[in-house]
């Protein structure tokens, strides 16, 4: 085969692949927002299964993070009982989600905190807030933690799954 042609068609592979949306690294915000977009689920009404629980969110976290999951559940099925006892992106036992915000608060080289604020229909008058921490890994962002607060008590996955 000709070189300049092998040649051609590897920079033009390239190119394809630096342009191509579709390959395109995720950054943190955008993560938090197909989350709660699969949260919603078709409907729109938070009923669907917990984002956390698939295996494609899960491959979005850091491996420590899905090895503490892991090992949680792990934990959770001999004690016969759930360790984490309601979801943490809804921050409820029973979900629901009005006027979801979205921010980036803080992203650096390498380590990111983006903020989902919502109201939830129980507690109309005040926002929730669910911050979830990234950290980069391989040139890829990747969850490493999610806090809020329930009813003023702060939480941290984290700490939770540990079972302490």
């Amino acid at each position: 085969m000709n070189k300049p042609i092998i040649g051609a068609f590897v920079c033009a592979l390239m190119a394809l692949l630096c342009v191509s949306p579709a390959l395109a690294e995720k950054s943190p915000r955008e993560m938090v927002v197909e989350i709660y977009r699969l949260a919603a689920g078709p409907k729109g009404d938070y009923s669907a299964a917990s984002p956390l629980q698939q295996r494609g969110v899960r491959a979005e976290f850091t491996p420590s993070l899905r090895k503490a999951m892991e090992a949680m559940e792990r934990r959770s099925k001999k004690l016969n009982e759930p360790i984490l006892d309601f979801d943490p992106i809804t921050n409820s036992q029973d979900p629901s989600v009005i006027d979801l915000k979205i921010e980036t608060e803080k992203e650096e080289a390498k380590d990111a905190t983006v903020a989902a604020s919502f109201k939830q229909e129980q507690a109309a008058k005040t926002r929730t807030t669910v911050r979830y921490l990234f950290k980069k890994e391989a040139a890829a962002w990747k969850l490493d933690d999610i806090a809020g607060d329930a009813s003023g008590e702060k939480w941290d996955l984290r700490e939770i799954i540990k079972g302490e």
